[in-house]
């Protein structure tokens, strides 16, 4: 068994990287700028699964140590790092990858915590099947909670007028800890997640079946102080916080059609899946969900090349769910909506909450360059985008108005929106990072800014 050394540029790649991605096989040709040869049938990789560009004899058992530093930077989070360690295992010429093991240790200035132990497997067992399994640590003190419906208006003279309320003088530094900390809520939650996919057909059209579990242990305030902020919006609400497990299965089939993920420039992706609590899998409440996504692309412009691409995302739900279960949609990926990086950019992280949720994100990717850098080369591009969305609480109640609740405005039936632009950067044909600056009207503390890794679409 051989064990190779790390691909140079590797440092260089990290730091460029700053999280989790979604990588695909790299390309031994050189097609055109963001294209892919359309017979390369491969599934998306783990996410430094494209780092190493080499190639392994499928006879053999090869294991590849990883070592990657991550650097983040956002609005909603602050600025951060951490590391992931993965040891990555290549065999029987499955592409890029058969087996990654990772360790990734993450921390930010807003003392958000991520970190988690993840294995991800292609042709497991010789099957057509994709899986990865992951335990987990979260923490943050900084979640955004302004309340519920898409009228919430986050409004800071309404925190100054709870701290003057509570007896705070505005000379004192407990009056700003206060009036910051008002729209917050901080929790700690240990999780145990996995999905799997078996795919029925491979392209065109591939169809899998979509299987998961996610199983989460909410648990108010920190490890050392329980509880919420004192005085804030979510503990007048929730005087104990939301503490309770988390147990919620998933089904549902995804259909791809997309000539290149990282960059599509034709084709769509689809998925459907139904998704539930309940005290009979383990669940502190009882409830169910459905997810609904069609994503499309199309090439406007060959040159200088510009495509479109455009999001549908329903998400409805209905029961008895804890405010972190509202925040998170079902699928695939279990962003939160609306706001934040990657659904609702310009919108501060999930300020819109709501069991029923439509959204729609538009984006124009035009490319400007390609060129290499320390032997990593790179796809530079231009995009311009727009997340808009309508959220509504409940189904009987959909702006979730309450007598007494002075921190809603709007009407329950309009819109939300951001828009924004920003710097695509494709490397090693593979890893998609962006740099983005987003405003939104509603929002006050605009405009916010983004580093992420992977494509919002």
């Amino acid at each position: 068994m051989r064990v190779p050394v790390p691909v140079p540029g590797l440092a260089a790649l990290a730091l460029l990287a700053g999280g989790a991605a979604h990588a695909a096989e790299p390309e031994p040709d050189q097609p055109g700028l963001f294209e892919r040869d359309p017979a390369d049938v491969s599934p998306d990789a783990p996410d430094h699964a494209a780092l190493d560009p080499g190639h392994h004899d499928p006879n053999k058992h090869e294991l590849l140590f990883v070592p990657i530093p991550i650097g983040v930077a956002n609005s909603d989070e602050g600025l951060g790092g951490g590391v992931v360690l993965a040891l990555q295992h290549y065999h029987g010429g499955v592409v890029p990858l058969r087996d990654d093991l990772s360790l990734r240790l993450y921390l930010t200035s807003k003392l958000v915590q991520r970190h988690e132990l993840r294995w991800e497997g292609i042709q497991v067992l010789d099957l057509p099947l994709r899986m990865w399994a992951r335990l987990g640590f979260f923490s943050t003190v900084s979640q955004t909670f302004c309340g519920y419906g898409n009228g919430v208006t986050c409004d800071e003279a309404q925190a100054r007028a709870r701290a003057l309320d509570a007896g705070l003088d505005e000379d004192e530094a407990r009056f700003d800890d206060f009036v910051r900390r008002y729209y917050q809520m901080r929790y700690v939650r240990p999780h145990a997640d996995t999905v799997m996919r078996w795919r029925l057909r491979d392209k065109p059209h591939r169809v899998e079946l979509l299987t998961g579990w996610r199983l989460g242990w909410y648990l108010p305030g920190t490890l050392l102080e329980p509880g919420p902020w004192p005085g804030s919006l979510y503990a007048g609400l929730y005087p104990n916080g939301e503490p309770g497990v988390s147990s919620v299965p998933q089904l549902g089939v995804t259909v791809d059609n997309r000539d290149f993920e990282p960059a599509p420039s034709s084709g769509y992706f689809f998925e459907a899946s139904v998704r539930g609590a309940h005290p009979w899998v383990g669940s502190s409440w009882a409830w169910a969900g459905t997810n609904l996504s069609l994503h499309g692309y199309d090439e406007l412009v060959p040159s200088p090349h510009t495509v479109y691409a455009g999001r549908l995302l329903v998400d409805l739900a209905a029961g008895d769910m804890p405010t972190e279960e509202i925040a998170e949609i079902g699928g695939t990926k279990d962003y939160g909506a609306f706001g934040g990086q990657w659904i609702g950019r310009g919108v501060r992280d999930r300020r819109y909450l709501g069991k029923l949720r439509v959204v729609h994100q538009s984006e124009l990717r035009t490319d400007v360059a390609s060129f290499d850098v320390l032997g990593i080369h790179l796809d530079t591009g231009l995009v311009a985008f727009t997340d808009v969305a309508w959220i509504g609480y409940d189904w009987d109640n959909l702006s979730g108005a309450l007598p007494g609740q002075p921190w809603r405005a709007g009407s329950p039936l309009g819109l939300v929106f951001g828009a924004g632009v920003g710097l695509r950067i494709l490397v090693n044909r593979a890893i998609v990072a962006r740099a983005e600056v987003a405003a939104s009207p509603y929002e006050q503390r605009s405009p916010s800014f983004y580093t992420p890794v992977g494509n919002s679409l």
